[in-house]
């Protein structure tokens, strides 16, 4: 926080902490939200862990599953009234290229198969079909919504999953910061960016059946519901 301070020259920095694995942590930092804040100008779900072993959360559900996607579904229909309350907000959710063409329902967590690179994937399939649909059913607001890969980066993730090596963090940011900040993006929705330009993303994620599908899934995962928006 320090830092951030630092490098933006302000004062009015803060922060919320919470574990993204767990839905009570989830719940008590949107609550602290809530509490300092009277809207949400932009929301960036970038947090994502790669799992070379099949950890569950106290939930029971599958670590990668529910810190890459559940939490930013869980995250966005929580904070989704601060979000209203801005002037033309902005969701961004960050994916990646390594995304699959399928998606089995009976093995969503990898129940049998686990690996590490099979779970991440999928994660990050979840995290652009929610990307897509949740445009869909914001098209009559001010909410934008849009993902975006930012490149292969030299982080924790990255290490963890194939070892050292990438772009760094600044770099990594680029993306980040656009679909944030961009005068272009002021009216765009459900796209998927790649150094900043539109591209297109694996078959199934269009899916309008398989979107909806999901959703209704992961509503029952969480034991919530949510209303239309």
């Amino acid at each position: 926080m320090e830092k951030a301070k630092e490098i933006t020259n302000k004062n009015n920095v803060s922060s919320v902490y919470g574990d993204l694995s767990s839905f009570n942590e989830i719940k008590e930092m949107v609550n602290d939200i809530y509490n300092r804040f009277n809207r949400l100008d932009v929301l960036i779900n970038n947090a994502g862990v790669y799992r070379s072993t099949r950890d569950l959360t106290q939930e029971g559900l599958e670590e990668t599953f529910a810190i890459n996607y559940i939490a930013p579904f869980i995250l966005m229909n929580l904070l989704i009234d601060l979000l209203k309350k801005a002037k033309s907000s902005r969701i961004a959710n960050v994916v990646s290229r390594v995304h699959s063409n399928q998606l089995n329902f009976n093995n969503l967590q990898f129940e049998t198969g686990y690996t590490g690179v099979k779970a991440y994937a999928r994660s990050k399939t979840c995290l652009i079909m929610f990307t897509y649909l949740l445009a869909d059913k914001l098209k009559n607001t001010e909410i934008t919504v849009n993902c975006l890969h930012p490149g292969i980066i030299n982080t924790k993730l990255q290490r963890a999953a194939i070892g050292s090596g990438g772009a760094s963090l600044l770099e990594g940011a680029e993306t980040l910061v656009f679909a944030a900040t961009a005068p272009e993006l002021k009216n765009l929705s459900g796209k998927y960016f790649i150094n900043n330009s539109p591209r297109p993303t694996k078959d199934i994620t269009y899916n309008k059946e398989i979107q909806n599908k999901l959703w209704k899934k992961t509503e029952e995962l969480v034991g919530m519901e949510f209303n239309e928006f």
